[in-house]
This record gives structure tokens, C-alpha cells and sequence, in this order.
């Protein structure tokens, strides 16, 4: 069983500020990319929200990568589990008279996509981001020639129903498909590690389009 990963929205766990972790290194931030690990030290910084509440994992704005703002503690669990390729960057978050060492967990593993089975697999293009309608792909190369040739910049791939065929690494606990999915998804024993270890922060949600 598999589960994707988003931040908490409830209140009483998060509190009313949002995002919860406010960026005062927005450049930094926004040239993270999840189609490569940086080449320098980003040297993150936020303000945690006068009205937010500090939970192992944070929302915050500022980065488009693929990855989690997460707490030491957090950390130390995911390092007993097989994680895609990834980084740790340390953050400093800023807390009233306080100052809080986080971490940006940086995932970039662009090739997990050739373990798609992509005849199995549902498509839809989008225009815009906007689901239009269902789209056979053959390959990733497939996809590739298909956006070479959309001149608005407006061409998209959903990926609705996953299926991946045995390239897929099923020791793997925490992976996502990144360009045309971009959930984070966890494995069973990895959600009860998180829950049992009482983190803060994160929602699961039952990844019903994900098959082995």
C-alpha cells in the first residue's frame, strides 16, 4: 500500500498563518529546481507566521522544487527509510526571540519516469495546467517531441492512473513522478514510522492511482 503526502491544512494543527514558514531568501528559493541539485549552498531562511504554529513539516511558498521543509527529528526518520535520490539543505527558520535549524529535503530523480509503464498508464494533456482530453504515450521520448513542438508553451501531461513495470524499485519508500505527477508518495511502513514518531505537519491521503 502506498500514500501521498501533503501538507496539513487543519488549523489546530497549523494554526491560521499561511504559509506557515514566510521566506526572506525568495531568489534563492525560486532558482531551486527539481530537475537538478543546486550548485550552490542555498542558505534558506524564513520567518515562521506570528499566527502559525511550528510543525515538523512546514508550508511555504517560496519553492517550486519538489521537497519538504521538515525538522530535524523528521529528518532522522527519513534517513531509515530508501528515498529517491535527494539532498539536505539546512534552513534557518526564525521563530519570535528564536532561531530553528529545518531542513529542505531537495528530491531529483528525473529517470524514475522511464519505470512507468506508460501503455498501462491513463494521460490527459493540459493546456495551461487545465485537464483537456485522454492522450496515449508510448515513452517519455514521446512526450518530449510532443512539447518540442507546442510554440505557446502551453502543453502539459496529467498522469491520472500509474502503472510501472519491474525497472520500478519496490524497496523505495518515498519517490515521485516528476514532470507529470509531481505528489509526493510514501510506503506503508514509512506513514506508520511518521505517525507512530507523532510528526506534525503532514496528511496522507491513499495513493488509489498508483499500481505495482
Amino acid at each position: 500500500m502506498y500514500y501521498y503526502i501533503s501538507i496539513q491544512t487543519d488549523r489546530k494543527v497549523m494554526g491560521s498563518g499561511y504559509p506557515q514558514a514566510e521566506c526572506q531568501t525568495v531568489n534563492r528559493a525560486s532558482s531551486l529546481s527539481s530537475w537538478n541539485f543546486p550548485d550552490f549552498q542555498p542558505n534558506l531562511i524564513f520567518n515562521l507566521q506570528k499566527k502559525a504554529k511550528q510543525t515538523d513539516v512546514l508550508s511555504n511558498a517560496a519553492i517550486n522544487a519538489t521537497g519538504l521543509l521538515l525538522s530535524y527529528k523528521t529528518k532522522e526518520i527519513l534517513n531509515r527509510f530508501n528515498l529517491i535520490n535527494h539532498k539536505y539543505y539546512e534552513v534557518q527558520i526564525n521563530q519570535k526571540d528564536e532561531v530553528v535549524k529545518y531542513y529542505w529535503l531537495h528530491l531529483c530523480e528525473p529517470e524514475l519516469i522511464n519505470s512507468i509503464d506508460y501503455r498501462k498508464s491513463t494521460f490527459y494533456r493540459t493546456e495551461f495546467t487545465f485537464r483537456e482530453e485522454k492522450i496515449n504515450l508510448s515513452s517519455y521520448k514521446e512526450y518530449e517531441n510532443l512539447k518540442s513542438i507546442d510554440k505557446n508553451a502551453s502543453f502539459g501531461i496529467d498522469l491520472d492512473e500509474i502503472y510501472v513495470t519491474e525497472k520500478f524499485n519496490t524497496h523505495l519508500d518515498l519517490f515521485t513522478f516528476l514532470p507529470f505527477d509531481d505528489k509526493i508518495y510514501v510506503s506503508q511502513r514509512l506513514k506508520e514510522a511518521l505517525i507512530n514518531e507523532n510528526i506534525t505537519g503532514l496528511k496522507f491521503d491513499e495513493a488509489t492511482t498508483f499500481h505495482l
